[in-house]
């Protein structure tokens, strides 16, 4: 019988070696010949646009990496190459900045509010105005009078304005970089129009890391860096948005959050609960007698990330 047979086994075995000789060898050709094909056509599309535009684009001068760093010191090209579509994606979408940043001084705390404006922000508001104290506003697209109002206010008592979410929707803004730039260039035009000031810095729904975005957050950060934007995560959480914050349970995070830090960025929520409201004057005052100064973020105020490199 010849199944079952040593010499079938030997048929078999050499049937299987050919095999793997042969695969990878057809797929080596076949690929091999894709990658010339492609080569061609992007000589074809050079040597075309050489033609328009006078210039040798294949000379390194002339080129840009899409991951170029902002940090480096050379001259942008006045003609760069991009290498994905959202790139070429709202072109006045952009912030001049050099990422240099200013000395904070010692004990500083940053109270940031996200998600407003709210009923609630016309009191956090009046809270520290009557403390002369200045915070950061990360808000949400709103529309009407009453808000538009409040978008000013926050800026015409020398708070700063920056970007949160339009809708604040994260299976939507975290589909893709295309999506978060649509969103976020709602909210941002809607701002500079009705306040006449431009955000320039922002901070990501969730936090620059989060389970929605965590397949792209890199690739997010990435274009929102090169497009000149700051964004701020926190490294004091108030615990403001849970359904069972209290005054106390408030007041009692930031406070144990803050100590021994010379620089804190607080999470708290201009929206929710009312706790945040109840809590805010104890905080300040306990603050300001622990000798903590309060400040407001800007583009120079050097940011406080989650760690993203792992």
């Amino acid at each position: 019988m010849y199944i079952g047979s040593v010499r079938f086994f030997k048929h078999l075995i050499l049937s299987v070696v050919a095999l793997l000789i042969i695969v990878p060898t057809t797929c080596c050709v076949y690929f091999a010949f894709q990658y010339n094909s492609v080569k061609a056509q992007l000589n074809e599309l050079i040597a075309s646009a050489e033609e328009q535009n006078g210039t040798d684009l294949q000379d390194e001068e002339h080129r840009e990496s899409p991951f170029t760093s902002v940090y480096a010191s050379e001259e942008i090209p006045s003609e760069p190459v991009y290498a994905f579509p959202y790139q070429l994606m709202y072109p006045d979408l952009y912030v001049e900045n050099d990422f240099q940043y200013i000395n904070v001084t010692e004990n500083t705390v940053y109270l940031t509010f996200d998600d407003g404006p709210t009923t609630l922000t016309p009191q956090v508001l009046d809270i520290l105005r009557d403390n002369d104290v200045r915070a950061t506003f990360f808000v949400v697209y709103k529309s009407g009078d009453d808000a538009a109002a409040l978008y000013r206010r926050i800026v015409d008592e020398g708070h700063t304005l920056a970007v949160h979410s339009a809708s604040h929707d994260y299976r939507i803004i975290y589909q893709s970089v295309d999506a978060f730039l649509d969103d976020f260039s709602l909210l941002s035009n809607m701002l500079e129009e009705v306040t006449g000031v431009k955000p320039e810095i922002f901070r990501f729904p969730g936090g620059s890391i989060n389970s929605y975005n965590r397949m792209i957050y890199q690739e997010l950060i990435a274009e929102m860096l090169r497009r000149g934007y700051t964004y701020y995560d926190w490294n004091v959480s108030s615990g403001s948005s849970t359904n069972t914050a209290t005054r106390d349970s408030i007041y009692s995070n930031v406070m144990r959050g803050i100590s021994n830090k010379q620089k804190a960025i607080v999470l708290m929520h201009d929206a929710g609960t009312s706790a945040t409201v109840a809590a805010l004057p104890g905080i300040i005052s306990s603050l300001k007698a622990s000798g903590y100064n309060f400040d407001v973020l800007t583009k120079e105020i050097m940011p406080t990330n989650f760690d993203y490199s792992n």
